[in-house]
């Protein structure tokens, strides 16, 4: 048999090894949870594939709705930042710094956000809101910027949203910009355009220089109506995020017109219908020379494109601010060149060329000279049969004289019509062609 005092000392040894134990069990279990906290990898937090509990936004685990707003949903919850959320849809490929065109999970953080005092913003220089631009030549686009960083891209095909927001020692985004084009209906659409459709895309990817960034759009554009916007973004070109939800906007845009062009002159896209039955009334002939039937009005004819210019410019005017209208035609190798209204503020002007024909325009000259004569003719015969014994036959005779001529005015009037009908519809081919 065991004394008391013996058994007392077994008990304590045991006692002893036993908490010994359990101390090396947890010191064991510690390191390894540092270990791998760390990724093995002496602490580096960067390349460690466990979140710090340091990173932790306790604030994600509340769904907004302990002040609920009419129409507010409640937003997603997390506890760990997300950090296996995109295992939610295991249907999407991980974005992995590709444009997938198809859908994708990405999986980066948003990154650093600047104070309100650093956000960007931009405004076009040129081409400038509601302008004009000549239609298939090339022109440059210039944007004033601040606020942030320009020069800063990521290769696109292999880092698209693949890094967070950066930002440089002022505070301010690291980034670059894109301007692109679109082409509208008119300048009064209102339907939403299509994002993929667009007509001219450029990354800005140089540092501003004096505050401005610069492309070229070579070449220009076809004739019609366009916006023009900026995208600003970060370095991996995603959207640059503010601290803010009410700010102004971080982009601008510029809504212009693009004339068609032709050999001498111009024609503005959205107004034919105005131009052409008021501006362009000149007469297109086979070999460019003016047409037997008119070649004795040359003076008149002249005289009356001028005023039909003056009223084309008016009406035009009247229709779309700070537009005027021009008239000019010219004929050249028997080629005869087109016509378009000028910039706003030009002056109008209307110039019928040596070899031009304005048939149609003599025609109406022509008509008034003869509806003159008929007047003439009926005033004759009455003054005949007042004051001659042989007024009878003097009235039958004038008379005949301005029934003649009554006929030969609507026959020239009614070719004056014939004739702008011609134009017109040549005009059309010109400008569908």
């Amino acid at each position: 048999m065991f004394s008391t005092s013996t058994l007392v000392s077994l008990l304590t040894l045991v006692i002893s090894v036993s908490a010994a134990a359990q101390k090396a069990t947890t010191g064991k279990a510690a390191a390894s949870t540092a270990a791998t906290a760390a990724g093995n990898t002496g602490g580096d937090a960067q390349t460690s594939t466990t979140l710090d509990p340091k990173v932790i936004a306790s604030g994600f685990a509340n769904n907004g709705q302990d002040v609920p707003e009419a129409g507010q949903v409640a937003s997603l919850t997390s506890t760990n930042n997300f950090i296996n959320f995109c295992l939610t849809v295991p249907n999407l490929p991980i974005t992995n710094g590709l444009q997938i065109t198809t859908g994708s999970c990405n999986p980066a953080p948003m990154g650093i956000i600047p104070s309100s005092d650093n956000m960007p913003s931009s405004k076009f220089i040129n081409p400038p809101n509601f302008g004009t631009i000549q239609a298939g030549v090339t022109f440059n686009i210039e944007m004033a910027i601040q606020g942030m960083q320009t020069g800063f891209f990521v290769n696109a095909k292999s880092n698209y949203f693949s890094a967070p927001q950066q930002l440089n020692a002022q505070g301010q985004i690291q980034g670059h910009s894109h301007v692109v084009i679109e082409k509208l209906d008119s300048l009064t659409q209102t339907t939403p355009l299509t994002s993929k459709n667009y007509s001219f895309f450029k990354g800005l990817n140089s540092a501003a220089a004096n505050g401005v960034l610069t492309t070229s759009v070579d070449g220009g554009l076809a004739a019609g109506f366009y916006r023009l916007a900026s995208i600003n973004t970060a370095a991996n070109h995603q959207p640059a995020l503010v601290p803010i939800a009410q700010h102004g906007s971080l982009d601008d845009f510029v809504y212009v017109s693009v004339y068609f062009i032709f050999d001498s002159g111009r024609i503005l896209r959205g107004m034919e219908s105005n131009i052409l039955s008021l501006s362009l009334k000149f007469t297109v002939t086979a070999d460019g020379k003016p047409s037997a039937a008119a070649g004795s009005a040359d003076a008149s004819a002249a005289s009356s494109s001028a005023a039909a210019a003056t009223v084309a410019a008016s009406s035009v005017a009247a229709s779309s601010s700070k537009v005027t209208a021009t008239a000019a035609a010219s004929a050249v190798g028997g080629a005869t060149r087109k016509v378009a209204a000028p910039p706003s503020k030009a002056t109008t002007t209307a110039a019928v060329g040596k070899g031009a024909t304005v048939a149609g325009q003599k025609a109406v000259s022509t008509a008034a000279s003869s509806s003159k004569a008929a007047v003439t003719g009926k005033a004759a015969g009455a003054s005949s049969t007042k004051n001659s014994n042989t007024g009878k036959n003097a009235q039958a005779s004038s008379q005949k004289a301005g029934s003649q001529g009554s006929k030969s005015a609507a026959s020239n009037t009614a070719a004056a019509k014939k004739g702008q009908g011609r134009t017109r519809r040549a005009v059309n081919r010109l400008i569908q062609a």
